[in-house]
């Protein structure tokens, strides 16, 4: 694909989840007015531990599936058979694990537990989709299952003004999504079921080093609303939960985009995968990090008009964590490398590295700074992340993207990020002009891009 090709991709994904987003942000407010900081704390825990879940389960499959799929290596036959296989047994597990979590009463993990066999067809599905570049297809399902977890809270929040509404709301979205899928997969031709074969030991090779990486984050993510349980209490944890479903919504088109890169870097050859990853690299730092601002600039003025709680102290939380955006914009695009280059361990161990460091900060910073401590801790695991993730990957000898753009990029953005307190609306004024000044990007080259005129 070209580079136009490549934005065109996300960009028809990230904009069949506006509509989807809207109806998420609307109800992201109705939850935070329906429901006491701690029930919206507990609903937080509900999803880190689905978060957490979800990668520990997934044993990397999704990744491998984007890579391999793309690559053509693997008979239709063989790859469904040997899908089939596993999410069988990983589903038989999960049920066990999810009966026992509500025998012993942890029924807030039970939920989430139960819920993961669907959401593990959900996720093997689409990236089956996306690897053969079924944009359309995957922009549908997206948009479903957006929807139908959203149609499904909405429906449970007017019975029960509980966290369990919203709970048992995506536990019967992620169901709803996944019959969905098989009902449309079998009005379809499947190809004939064959015992999978000798490629099996190369798509693990692949896979467990994604698991492992994945599970590392999970940890991470995670350990953040436990730690803000444990120091600061169940309103605090409201209060960062709100901040963090804002950020989500905010990053959706970089999850958009780091579906396209993979199987797009999967099926290039190196030297013009490398060239398209800068260019990517230098539009991801003019566009991402804006968006972050604006949002960062709107949100404080726009959110207390339509709460009913006071949740002033999300908005400094959230625009610290904006911050994440920028390290992103350079991240998904080394991670994507990394994986389509069969060097997914350099993920691994950057994610080791990086939650090593966040567990020595995070006590520290959340005791001393609050909420926004705790904010800094996961800006500063994104970094070093991205920064060690950089360094293996060239001592593998695979090419990597320019140091000094995040850097330039860092400087730019916290100097932007400083007019927070006293002048929100200029912070995208400033990245522009330091960006500019710091050659981060041109006006001239940009201007190309958007009529068209940039194929690399």
């Amino acid at each position: 694909m070209t580079l136009r090709e490549i934005m065109r991709y996300a960009g028809t994904l990230y904009g069949a989840n506006v509509a989807a987003s809207v109806v998420t942000f609307g109800l992201t407010v109705l939850i935070s007015r329906d429901m006491s900081r701690a029930d919206l704390g507990i609903y937080g825990l509900f999803q880190a531990y689905f978060l957490f879940g979800a990668y520990a389960s997934s044993f990397g499959l999704a990744p491998a599936t984007v890579k391999w799929v793309a690559s053509g290596a693997v008979d239709d036959g063989e790859f469904l058979t040997f899908m089939m296989l596993r999410l069988a047994g990983i589903s038989g597990l999960l049920y066990v694990a999810a009966g026992v979590a509500y025998l012993l009463s942890f029924k807030v993990l039970a939920a989430a537990l139960f819920a993961l066999p669907a959401y593990q067809v959900f996720s093997v599905g689409l990236s089956a989709a996306r690897a053969r570049l079924w944009r359309r297809r995957e922009a549908l399902v997206l948009v479903f299952a957006s929807l139908a977890t959203s149609a499904w809270i909405f429906v449970l929040l007017l019975a029960d003004h509980s966290y369990w509404a919203p709970i048992l709301g995506q536990v019967l979205g992620a169901y709803s999504t996944a019959l969905a899928m098989i009902a449309y997969a079998l009005t379809r031709r499947l190809p004939r079921l064959r015992w999978p074969g000798a490629w099996r030991r190369a798509f693990w090779g692949t896979a467990l080093p994604v698991f492992l990486g994945s599970s590392v984050f999970a940890i991470g993510e995670l350990a953040d609303r436990l730690v803000i349980r444990h120091i600061l209490g169940l309103a605090d944890l409201g209060i960062y939960v709100l901040a963090l479903t804002l950020f989500n919504v905010l990053n959706k088109p970089v999850h958009m985009l780091s579906r396209v890169l993979l199987s797009h870097f999967s099926q290039a050859d190196h030297g013009a995968g490398h060239a398209q990853a800068l260019e990517i690299v230098r539009v991801n730092l003019a566009v991402l990090p804006l968006m972050g601002l604006a949002a960062a600039a709107v949100l404080p003025w726009f959110m207390p008009l339509v709460l009913n709680r006071n949740y002033t102290q999300a908005f400094p939380v959230f625009a610290v964590l904006t911050a994440v955006i920028l390290v992103k914009a350079v991240e998904l695009v080394q991670s994507s490398l990394a994986v389509a280059r069969d060097s997914a361990m350099s993920n691994m161990r950057a994610q080791v590295v990086a939650l090593a460091l966040y567990a020595l900060t995070v006590f520290f910073l959340t005791r001393a700074f609050g909420l926004i401590g705790v904010a800094w801790a996961v800006v500063l695991r994104w970094t070093v992340l991205t920064v060690v993730q950089r360094f293996d990957m060239k001592r593998r000898g695979i090419d990597v993207l320019p140091s000094h753009l995040l850097m330039r990029a860092a400087v730019a953005y916290l100097v932007a990020l400083a007019f927070f307190p006293v002048a929100p609306w200029f912070m995208g004024i400033a990245y522009l002009g330091l960006g500019a000044m710091l050659r981060l990007w041109s006006v001239p080259r940009a201007w190309r891009l958007a009529l068209g005129r940039v194929e690399s």
